[in-house]
């Protein structure tokens, strides 16, 4: 079994390069690199206890969860109602490094696939939280330039009205009362890619917010929005963008990377998308455990209105899987595991003491199929996440898939496919062909990390 699993690994390994060599890649693409949440934990807090360390982990991947269906739910009120900004803050995983204007100033802001505007902190602040970062002043730009209410665009944005200049005003509102005012305009980015060199982009819209509450904090200057709204910067860009996931447990994993535009890494099969209020949703037909095929009604992954199909997210840990599909999930692996292993009992979590690349050696492979024929393949250490980091905790490990009616059953129909049974694929978005790209692949072999 074990070396099944190296040779299997190996095969992996080869046939991405092949893929990867077969390529043209041009040294000035937009692609930048995604910096682990991780790496910007500072006098983090050790949970007292291995629950506290399993409470704190879910409770992360809760909130992102909500942060998501609070985003789907405009679609059954205001649809620029958007979501709360503090989920978005403490649960997303990646963040990005950019510039805006002429001179550029440098931007730290979240990456989120599930929100479609690209908005930073503006000189003159009011009501902003202090700022460990330069902020960008337009009135020193050479290439900003405001939309008037007359440009055409001007509809796109957020909550968009008029100002006394006639410029176009934006406003993102969030369930807790703030949100980011300014004016909706348009500016140059800079991207420095992985291996140093410098893009500037055309002009792409965005947002100039004055006035951002407290909310992003010190560090952070903004959100960098790819969902499929015109104003998204991913549509504005070419309508294609990649990212690759490495090992989200290695925090100095220094090759995860977004790439936006044409010249995005759209390796591997592909599968329908359709959007609806600026989601991406996929067609999930299945899943197996090794060879077998479990006893799921393709209906449980249909879209059939709010709160229910099938997304990737850019921002969870988990998987949180429709109720049907879990339970199915659920028994087979308890099957497998529970005749080999001593449980480790925890609320209603699936979880094992032992290690993962110890006792899970050979562990069949969890894969979700799509339409088109386009598959999710997860070995353990994408189903499993350790609980052993430090010498605090025993060794333990449970299950990354958890029910979605863990938040109401209103979400029983509904699945969000979360980083860990990413890891190890590149992603790509083809927006004008509505197709979703799953390549399994080292991201160190696209072949943007050594001096073009």
């Amino acid at each position: 079994m074990e070396c099944f699993f190296q040779t299997t690994f190996l095969l992996f390994i080869i046939l991405s390069y092949s893929i990867v060599t077969e390529s043209t890649k041009k040294p000035n693409r937009m692609a930048m690199k995604l910096i682990h949440r991780d790496t910007m934990a500072r006098k983090a807090r050790v949970p007292a206890t291995l629950e506290d360390h399993m409470e704190h982990l879910t409770s992360i991947s809760s909130a992102r969860f909500m942060h998501l269906q609070n985003t789907i739910d405009k679609e059954l009120s205001n649809s620029d109602f958007q979501v709360d900004m503090h989920q978005a803050i403490t649960t997303s995983m990646f963040f990005v490094n950019f510039s805006v204007g002429q001179p550029p100033v440098q931007q730290f802001a979240i990456m989120d696939t599930g929100s479609s505007l690209l908005w930073i902190k503006c000189l003159p602040c009011k009501h902003s939280s202090s700022s460990a970062r330069p902020i960008f002043n337009p009135a020193l730009s050479s290439s900003y330039v405001e939309y008037s209410c007359n440009d055409e665009f001007c509809r796109y944005a957020p909550t968009g009205r008029c100002g006394s200049s006639h410029e176009c005003l934006y406003e993102q509102v969030y369930i807790n009362g703030a949100g980011s005012k300014g004016v909706f305009a348009k500016e140059q980015l800079t991207f420095t890619t992985p291996s140093g060199n410098r893009v500037l982009t055309r002009p792409v819209a965005f947002g100039c917010g004055h006035e951002n509450g407290d909310q992003l904090g010190g560090e952070l200057t903004g959100i960098l929005g790819l969902g499929a709204k015109p104003a998204s910067v991913a549509v504005q860009l070419g309508s294609k963008f990649s990212y690759c996931i490495g090992d989200l447990a290695n925090k100095n994993y220094g090759f995860n990377q977004l790439v936006l535009g044409e010249d995005a890494d759209v390796l591997g099969d592909a599968t329908p998308i359709e959007t609806e209020t600026g989601i991406y949703y996929m067609n999930l037909e299945g899943i197996n455990v090794g060879e077998k095929q479990l006893n799921i009604e393709p209906m449980v992954f249909k879209r059939r209105g709010a709160r229910t199909g099938v997304i990737l997210d850019s921002g969870t840990l988990f998987t949180w899987l429709a109720e049907a599909a879990y339970r199915e999930l659920y028994n087979e692996v308890k099957a497998i595991l529970d005749t080999q292993l001593e449980r480790f009992w925890f609320r209603d979590l699936l979880c094992y003491h032992g290690k993962v690349r110890e006792e899970l050696m050979g562990f069949p492979v969890v894969t979700f199929r799509f339409s088109g024929g386009a598959e999710l393949a997860m070995e353990a250490a994408s189903m499993f996440y350790p609980l052993s980091e430090t010498d605090v905790y025993l060794n333990v490990f449970c299950m990354s898939v958890r029910p979605t009616t863990e938040h109401g059953r209103q979400y029983k129909d509904f699945t969000a496919i979360g980083l860990m049974a990413q890891q190890y694929y590149n992603i790509a978005y083809d927006l004008k062909e509505k197709n979703v790209y799953l390549q399994r692949i080292d991201c160190v072999l696209l072949d943007d990390y050594s001096p073009s």
